[in-house]
């Protein structure tokens, strides 16, 4: 039997939201899926919390911060703006959705998917901020940005990341 590392732990558990299956994220489920016992779970967690934890860390640093960092690459705020759109529809909705369903039921969740909010709604209006909207204008783009986006995933979550962009373009 091999070891698992932490990190196949955490890419289970991202398995399994896109399955969406978030009831699942279980300690004797992922162990029965990966096959191995409890006490490879134990090495790497201390307990089903801590892993959730772990787990919504790594989509917030997949999901969030690596697409802030990327976007803050391009040229200008408007570069910035097209370069998100386009990593954000690139991932993988099924999992955004999952997690903000489990956040209805389960306290860290919600407590990390409103950490994740704010993040990306701070930096939303930041660009916009930037590009000479007011600070109150800015924060309402960014709101009605944030819902389009939240609201796609939800209604059409297999649509491909094209289409998607075709949608805001028609917006814009």
């Amino acid at each position: 039997m091999s070891k698992l590392t932490k990190e196949a732990w955490l890419e289970e558990g991202l398995v399994i939201l896109k399955e969406f299956a978030q009831n699942k994220i279980r300690i004797l489920y992922l162990c029965e899926r990966l096959k191995v016992t409890r006490g490879s779970f134990y090495h790497h967690f201390k307990s089903i919390d801590d892993y959730v934890e772990a787990l919504l860390k790594k989509w917030e640093k997949d999901n969030t911060m690596e697409l802030i960092r990327l976007a803050n690459q391009a040229l200008s705020t408007e570069e910035q703006i097209q370069t998100l759109g386009k990593m954000a529809n690139s991932k993988n909705k099924t999992v955004e959705v999952a997690i903000r369903s489990w956040s209805h039921y389960h306290p860290i969740v919600k407590a990390y998917l409103e950490k994740v909010d704010q993040i990306r709604l701070s930096y939303l209006q930041d660009i916009f901020e930037k590009m000479g909207m007011s600070s109150e204008d800015a924060h309402k783009r960014a709101q009605l940005d944030y819902a389009l986006l939240v609201g796609i995933q939800h209604l059409f979550p297999t649509m491909d990341s094209e289409r998607m962009q075709a949608l805001y373009a028609f917006l814009l």
